[in-house]
């Protein structure tokens, strides 16, 4: 009855709104009259439409009333002590009648961004069974729901008499739940690598035995006693990465007595050694303190891998850590161009033009100016470094939050300041004797691109002081780094590749390309097990392309550019591994038999004491754009706009 006085309200403010339109907003022209019956018309049935009234359906007209919702996640395939799989009994459960709508849920569509199954998911196929009409649902399951939390919610709040039909049985298994590896590392480094199990209910308290292998090879291995039904324990296992560059392959297994299902028994990732795509890359053209206390601040604070190089002759960067060898001309400007982040320091006109070209279409750069000509080259006019000390006084824009409360007296001078012409750069101003003063950081923005540029020499003065130095200094690179990566576009490489190197067997699988936007790509892909496969790939202007679906197992590839042919002329290629699996967490969900004893949905609604919903009916649809189209067209032929 509430109901019903509500929409009666609405309905009638919907009329006198109408009227008001017409009778004192609009011109008093003839036939006014109606068009605010029209308008009226329109309102109401949108509140009825609101309203969601349910029509009488004689002789069993309108959508099916009743559903059964077959679970068909992997689980429902697996037979247990009785030899008769979950999937063969649900066959045997379905009912007759053509007032029965059949479907599924927890099938090869549900997967997370990962590719994993994710389970028996119930909601959404409730949530479409309430806005069909449905009152009835019948869920033929093994009792294993994935969300089970937002299934209790949906009950307590759609129309829906839901009653369970239990069709499985306990069975043993175990199974990784996740494998944490760091993403990149060092040659040589000792690394620990943590391996998630679960298990099934009649599986609590055996042993399981956890192996975990690097590129094949046994790494580590443990004993672990597998938790109670719906909980996971971690394993950590150590391990040293190998002393070559290049990408590591981790595999977790799991072994277990009597275990059914080995849909779960392994999950697999990657660790890159030493990698020299997708970095903060810092690339410094002359010796300087600064890229030494810049390079660990960018790194914590991004938590993107960072490696610098300094130019030691025309065609020679030396890497700032000591690892790996010297990097020509070409193989920097690989780095640059691939970089998430990429930081110039001692820019001038004498800078590479590889570098400049990289600086100018990279989404993120810092760029140190050192003369007027290497500020010319990221687009400020600048005049001659001025002499002398120059304290910082105040910051603006976005380093005006992250620079607040900082004791500009305590910090040290900055050295050389460019100051620009045409004023700008005052993110950071510094001041010297007689009040001159001058803007040193400039951040600049355009077409998706950010780029923040420094025209003075010194900052690593403030990280080289403890204490007020030190915070500034972390303060000033967080602000700009926040600032830089604060775009809301998380595919921040410049990379060709696929977005996940461990993806789901038989699905397509997401490919970045963003120096390839718009054209094409030819992917070859070649599986461990033998075979290769050429691909040619549309890629979108986002970056982004689709390759087709491949089988599971190890997989490397190569990838070049076959349009457009600025890109294609250029003759790149680029090249990795892909690990393709099948993988479930279906058994981490213990059989809820509480489901059973479910008598109604909240509302207490059957399916003989309602009718159709007014919203699953296209006819009040066609009518509202029908009066809709009315109401226009006589408004224009009466001159109404």
């Amino acid at each position: 009855m509430t109901a019903l006085l509500v929409t009666v309200v609405a309905a009638l403010a919907a009329v006198g709104y109408a009227l008001y339109v017409y009778r004192l907003r609009e011109l008093p022209i003839r036939g006014r009259g109606a068009l605010a019956a029209l308008r009226a018309a329109i309102l109401v049935g949108v509140v009825l439409l609101l309203a969601d009234f349910a029509l009488p359906t004689p002789g069993g007209g309108g959508p099916p009333r009743q559903w059964v919702v077959v679970d068909s996640s992997p689980s429902m395939a697996v037979a247990g002590a009785s030899g008769e799989t979950p999937g063969a009994r649900a066959l045997n459960a379905l009912p007759g009648g053509s007032d029965v709508r059949v479907t599924s849920f927890g099938g090869a569509g549900d997967r997370a961004a990962d590719g994993v199954l994710t389970g028996s998911r119930l909601a959404p196929v409730l949530r479409r069974a309430a806005e069909s009409g449905a009152r009835e649902v019948q869920v033929v399951t093994d009792l294993r729901i994935a969300d089970l939390t937002e299934v209790t919610a949906l009950r307590e709040t759609l129309a829906l008499d839901v009653r369970f039909v239990d069709v499985g049985e306990d069975l043993r298994s175990a199974g990784v739940g996740g494998l944490s590896v760091p993403a990149t590392g060092r040659a040589g480094e000792e690394v620990e690598v943590e391996v998630e199990v679960f298990g099934t209910a009649s599986a609590e308290g055996s042993d399981a035995r956890v192996v975990l292998e690097r590129d094949g090879e046994v790494a580590g291995e443990a004993v672990v006693r597998i938790p109670g039904a719906g909980r996971s324990v971690r394993v950590p296992l150590a391990s040293t990465l190998p002393d070559a560059a290049g990408p590591v392959l981790w595999r977790a297994r799991v072994t277990l007595a009597g275990d059914v299902f080995e849909g779960d028994d392994v999950r697999s990732a990657f660790t890159e050694v030493d990698p020299l795509e997708g970095l903060l890359a810092v690339v410094s053209l002359r010796p300087d303190w600064e890229p030494r206390f810049l390079m660990p601040v960018l790194e914590r604070v991004t938590g993107i891998p960072t490696r610098g190089w300094l130019r030691v002759g025309d065609d020679a960067f030396l890497p700032m850590d000591g690892s790996g060898g010297v990097l020509d001309a070409a193989a920097m400007a690989r780095v640059v161009e691939s970089a998430r982040l990429l930081v110039v320091h001692g820019l001038t006109g004498a800078a590479p033009d590889w570098l400049m070209r990289a600086q100018a279409s990279s989404r993120r750069v810092v760029a140190f100016a050192a003369d007027p000509a290497g500020a010319e080259g990221v687009g400020l006019e600048t005049d001659q470094p001025r002499n002398g000390e120059w304290y910082p006084v105040a910051a603006s824009g976005p380093l005006a939050a992250a620079l607040a409360g900082v004791p500009w007296s305590d910090l040290p001078p900055l050295r050389s300041p460019l100051p620009p012409d045409a004023g700008g750069a005052e993110a950071l101003v510094v001041e010297r004797a007689g009040g001159v003063r001058a803007g040193v950081i400039d951040l600049q923005e355009a077409e998706g691109r950010r780029r923040a540029v420094l025209l003075a020499e010194g900052f690593w003065r403030w990280g080289f002081r403890p204490g007020v130095g030190t915070d500034a200094y972390d303060r000033l690179w967080s602000g700009v780094a926040g600032w830089l990566l604060a775009t809301g576009d998380d595919d921040t490489g410049g990379g060709v590749g696929p977005l996940d190197r461990v993806a789901a067997a038989d699905r397509p699988i997401a490919w970045r390309a963003p120096g390839v936007a718009g054209g094409a790509l030819e992917v070859v892909t070649t599986a461990d097990a033998g075979g290769t496969r050429t691909d040619t790939l549309a890629v979108g202007g986002d970056g982004r392309a689709r390759l087709p679906a491949l089988e599971p197992g190890g997989y490397g590839w190569t990838a070049r550019a076959v349009a457009p042919d600025s890109v294609a002329r250029l003759d790149r290629s680029w090249s990795g591994r892909l690990e393709l699996e099948r993988h479930t967490d279906e058994f981490r969900w213990p059989r809820d038999t509480t489901l059973l004893a479910w008598e109604t949905g909240g509302a207490g609604v059957r399916a003989a004491d309602v009718g159709r919903p007014l919203r699953t009916s296209p006819w009040p649809w066609l009518l509202l754009i029908g009066l809709l189209a009315a109401e226009w067209i006589l408004r224009r032929r009466s001159g109404l706009r």
